[in-house]
């Protein structure tokens, strides 16, 4: 059966460019082959600090071990993983923390310009012409005209305030205070401080010393404290009142938890009377945690029991088509303390 248009189709294949279809540029090896960007000069002091011979996280590695809660129970965040996708110096690069699209630059730039369009779409507080992205610590930027220089971090960044700014009005608010589990190296709360100047504390806690490093480096580094901190796991009674949090987000981190893990860090929500709680999971549907050896299991009963409910659930992404595009199925996910 003749194919109808093949003769054209094979006129054009023998006179496209051969290295547009089957070689790389060397700007094409070094993105594919590189976990970060190191255009951006690392500011003074930071090799020192973002050490692993830095005595501060020696100390809270120490402290850490010695603290006997099931929060400390690893699965993904095992230590010689940490020890082998965590280059402290370029964590906003590809770690355990952050993942980027890994294809050719090209494809990659075409993936942030829709993702960018489609977040400017829900962008009501207009952040992404009002927050900065400086490409430090390894991060792979992009720049596009009429949306700026944007990247991985800024970008979920934005979208996730935007959800809460639709959904809870913070702009509104007199003042607010934020819980952040799981909080990595502090990037939304970096972002938050940034955008609600009545933001009254912005608390990162995680089970990971090196992320607690990392965040209190981090927010310190970009000048939010002190209304933005970082809490160490073994402060967390001295530091953490009832009633002091307004809300608590955890964003891609229950779902690289164990189940008692999250069950531990709900209870403890629940005990602080932490009235709204964000979560974006990992997984385009349910609520799941990931045990140590490979299995799954739905983290949903642990909120039902801790008297949370769900009160909104909504795509990361508005549209379909985007969302099918850039393989993103992740949901925000809403719920209120009703008891």
């Amino acid at each position: 059966m003749r194919v109808r248009g093949a003769g054209r189709l094979r006129r054009l294949a023998r006179a496209a460019p051969e290295h547009e279809l089957l070689r790389l540029t060397d700007e094409d090896r070094r993105y594919l082959n590189t976990l970060h960007d190191e255009s951006v000069p690392l500011p003074p002091g930071a090799e020192a600090t973002l050490s692993e011979a830095n005595p501060v996280l020696a100390d809270l590695r120490e402290r850490y071990e010695r603290t006997d809660v099931p929060a400390r129970l690893p699965s993904r965040w095992r230590r010689e993983s940490v020890g082998s996708f965590l280059d402290l110096r370029y964590f906003r690069g590809e770690t355990l923390i952050t993942w980027h699209y890994r294809e050719l630059p090209r494809v990659t730039r075409l993936k942030y310009f829709i993702y960018a369009r489609e977040v400017a779409e829900r962008d009501s507080l207009g952040l992404l012409g009002r927050l900065e992205e400086d490409g430090a610590f390894g991060c792979w930027t992009f720049h596009f005209p009429g949306l700026g220089t944007v990247s991985r971090d800024l970008l979920e960044s934005v979208n996730e305030i935007a959800f809460l700014e639709r959904t809870l009005e913070l702009s509104r608010r007199e003042r607010f205070s934020v819980l952040d589990v799981g909080a990595g190296y502090g990037r939304l709360g970096d972002r938050m401080v940034a955008a609600y100047p009545l933001l009254e504390d912005y608390c990162c806690v995680d089970a990971i010393p090196e992320c607690t490093l990392l965040s209190d480096y981090y927010l310190r580094h970009r000048g939010r404290t002190p209304t933005a901190r970082a809490v160490a796991l073994d402060r967390l009674d001295e530091e953490l009142a009832p009633g002091g949090f307004d809300l608590a987000v955890n964003v891609h981190s229950f779902s690289e938890c164990t189940f008692a893990a999250v069950e531990w860090w709900v209870k403890r929500l629940s005990a602080l009377r932490v009235p709204k709680v964000m979560i974006v999971p990992n997984e385009p549907e349910g609520l799941l945690t990931l045990e140590p050896d490979g299995s799954r299991r739905s983290f949903a009963p642990l909120l039902e029991a801790a008297g949370y409910t769900l009160t909104r659930r909504e795509p990361v992404l508005a549209d379909p088509a985007a969302r099918e595009l850039l393989e993103l199925g992740d949901h925000f996910h809403l719920f209120s303390l009703e008891r």
